[in-house]
């Protein structure tokens, strides 16, 4: 199946599926966020369901923001197509 819409169409192609990233800057990143995490339960554990939903509310933010990324990437990559076909 090399045509793009049939794996587009069979899921074949699930950009919100692929694995997250292994640069050194997103683990040490990561790493950075655990330690951060791990401390402020350890100093405020009264705060951990506090702590718990502010993590969920920036997951979700950050998940709206790469849709829309995703969206400006492929609507660009799209007017870019769209462009080299009207110059013929």
């Amino acid at each position: 199946m090399n045509n793009i819409f049939e794996k587009l169409y069979y899921g074949e192609i699930s950009p919100c599926s692929e694995p997250t990233p292994t640069t050194k800057r997103y683990l040490k990143a990561k790493d950075e966020v655990d330690h951060f995490k791990e401390e402020l339960i350890e100093k405020y554990p009264d705060c951990v369901e506090l702590l718990e939903n502010y993590t969920d509310a920036i997951h979700v933010t950050a998940a709206c923001e790469g849709l829309l990324d995703f969206e400006r990437g492929f609507r660009l990559g799209a007017s870019l197509i769209i462009a080299i076909y009207e110059t013929e």
